[in-house]
């Protein structure tokens, strides 16, 4: 068998820890989940070819260390699978988690929907009322809601979250929400919904991720509907609470 030359192995050591930078460095940024597949294969994989690059001054604690982050990657990438591939979600959750968490580790999305409830919410069903502290993230999976502001209808609600611009400080309500045409709704509340996002950083940036793009996509049909009604106004944002 061919002996792989001393300087292509320094690269290959140089190369892994270019990995253990590059994956730790994307975590920091938020671009990597600790808890995903991605940044547990970059960590095996610097470790594979720091390991590899040893053999040309062979050092034991290093190598000890190579191969522990191997092995506790391994458990980790096995555990993933399996929790991930065990997971089952109901028509509603399935709905749901591809609307607002497309590319969610099932497992984490198992977690949070164990922690809420989904419900068949009947017309006249208030979801957020204007003026009143907000405690409890709702989304609608199916079905409509009117939302009214100072006793004018300004608009209505399908595929959304309903309360995601203050649930997280139970703020103010900007707005009432009642279900216009029955629905199914999934809520959760802020409490557990803070506790959760507590114990799971990834969580917490999965759901302030999804949570900041519902509302942006409100804001843009808002001034888009402002724009038709009276093309001289100029676009003013509007929230639900």
């Amino acid at each position: 068998m061919a002996q792989v030359p001393n300087d292509v192995l320094d690269w290959l050591g140089y190369l892994g820890v270019a990995f253990y930078l590059l994956s730790y460095g994307l975590l920091q940024a938020g671009i990597l989940r600790g808890s995903g597949y991605l940044y547990t294969i970059f960590n095996l994989v610097a470790a594979t070819l720091v390991l590899l690059s040893l053999s040309v001054a062979f050092n034991m604690s290093s190598a000890l260390i190579q191969i522990s982050w191997i092995v506790i990657s391994l458990v980790g990438l096995t555990r993933m699978f399996v929790g991930n591939y065990r997971v089952r979600f109901s028509a509603e959750e399935e709905r749901l988690a591809n609307a607002v968490f497309p590319g969610a580790p099932p497992a984490m999305l198992r977690r949070f929907f164990n922690a809420g409830n989904i419900f068949t919410a009947p017309v006249g069903y208030v979801l957020t009322v204007e003026g009143e502290p907000v405690r409890q993230l709702g989304y609608i999976i199916d079905g409509r809601a009117a939302v009214t502001c100072a006793d004018r209808v300004i608009g209505t609600l399908r595929d959304a979250f309903v309360g995601e611009m203050n649930v997280r400080c139970e703020g103010l309500a900007s707005a009432t929400v009642v279900i216009d045409e029955q629905a199914t709704v999934f809520s959760i509340s802020s409490k557990t919904l803070n506790n959760l996002c507590k114990k799971d950083h990834d969580f917490a940036m999965l759901v302030n991720q999804a949570l900041s793009e519902d509302t942006g996509r409100k804001l843009v049909a808002s001034n888009l509907r402002l724009l038709r009604d009276d093309p001289k106004q100029g676009p003013m944002p509007e929230g639900t609470g």
